[in-house]
């Protein structure tokens, strides 16, 4: 987890072609001048060990809605199984990638590859990768040379697109989040093995030509703010994310996590069922059956505590959930 403060930023509008050098982004521009961007508006709580800015899912193949975050903030993309579906998912960490050498495409790639989730709900769909190098085009083509090593061995072929969306995802959402893609722009990634153009990817799937977001794959309800693992000071949490629903309209329950039968303590990470201590409903600021945002606020005593936020289906049945665990201490 990463203390660091997230509120500070500056971001650099890079023009013309940007190629790695030993895995820098170089311009071949003379002169870098920061863009007019604000700083991103404070996260709802400080008092957390790894809480980050909210924002919106982004849309089809656009990742304008991924530039909130901050200097050294990377998103990862991650797959999480829910309702029997495999989805994604999107964290933030201020974790260094390994041998991370300051381009933060390449880092989020590094991480989605080697890193760990917050969430242990999480996982990735890729190994460790010895080499990741990438660069950006003025047409917002993101290339990633990315070692064969990355390839999960025994990949069952129905998870191989999703792997592949899992890495465009996260490429797309690092350039954005640090400033090498404008607000609005869409983007899209062309990936090489080792160097090679045309390979093949996870389970022999196709590399041919520019890979592009599959936003049938984006889980469509997430939990943004907070992050699996916080810990909060204050006793009062804001939450907040992003959801589709027909109604507009999510339902969210907090369960307590402080004691098992028998007065056992649970450990951390620990799912257990619990008593309900609040729950509610969660309004969407988008039309029904689009992609929309939704913020709450709760007051709870000290202890340790599940957040769920999910839709309800058929037969009012609950779907989609994604859950959070965090402390108030």
């Amino acid at each position: 987890m990463n203390s660091r403060d997230p509120l500070r930023r500056s971001r650099l509008g890079l023009r013309g072609l940007l190629v790695p050098a030993a895995g820098v982004l170089l311009c071949t521009s003379v002169l870098l001048l920061p863009a007019c961007t604000p700083d991103p508006p404070a996260p709802p709580q400080s008092g957390s060990s790894n809480v980050l800015p909210a924002g919106p899912l982004a849309e089809a193949g656009s990742a304008s809605g991924e530039q909130i975050g901050s200097d050294g903030i990377l998103p990862v993309y991650w797959v999480g199984d829910s309702s029997g579906s495999a989805l994604l998912y999107r964290e933030f960490t201020g974790e260094a990638a390994p041998e991370s050498v300051g381009d933060p495409i390449a880092d989020a790639v590094r991480l989605m590859t080697a890193g760990r989730p917050f969430d242990p709900d999480f996982h990735s769909l890729w190994e460790p990768a010895s080499m990741v190098t990438t660069s950006i085009s003025a047409r917002n083509v993101i290339t990633v040379d990315l070692s064969a090593d990355a390839f999960r061995p025994g990949l069952h072929s129905s998870r191989a697109h999703l792997a592949i969306q899992q890495l465009v995802f996260t490429a797309t959402a690092a350039a954005a989040n640090a400033g090498l893609i404008g607000a609005g722009e869409t983007s899209s990634v062309v990936l090489l093995v080792d160097g090679k153009a045309g390979s093949s990817g996870p389970a022999g799937a196709a590399l041919d030509g520019e890979l592009r977001r599959d936003p049938s794959l984006v889980a469509p309800v997430w939990i943004i703010n907070p992050q699996d693992g916080d810990v909060r000071d204050p006793s009062t949490v804001v939450v907040s994310g992003s959801g589709r629903s027909d109604s507009s309209t999510l339902n969210w329950r907090i369960t307590s996590l402080d004691r098992l039968k028998g007065g056992i303590m649970p450990t951390p990470g620990q799912r257990v069922p619990g008593a309900t201590v609040k729950e509610g409903k969660a309004e969407l600021d988008g039309s029904p059956g689009t992609t929309g945002e939704y913020e709450f606020t709760v007051a709870l005593p000290p202890g340790r505590y599940e957040i769920a936020v999910f839709r309800l289906g058929a037969g009012d049945a609950e779907e989609f959930a994604d859950t959070k665990t965090i402390e108030i201490k």
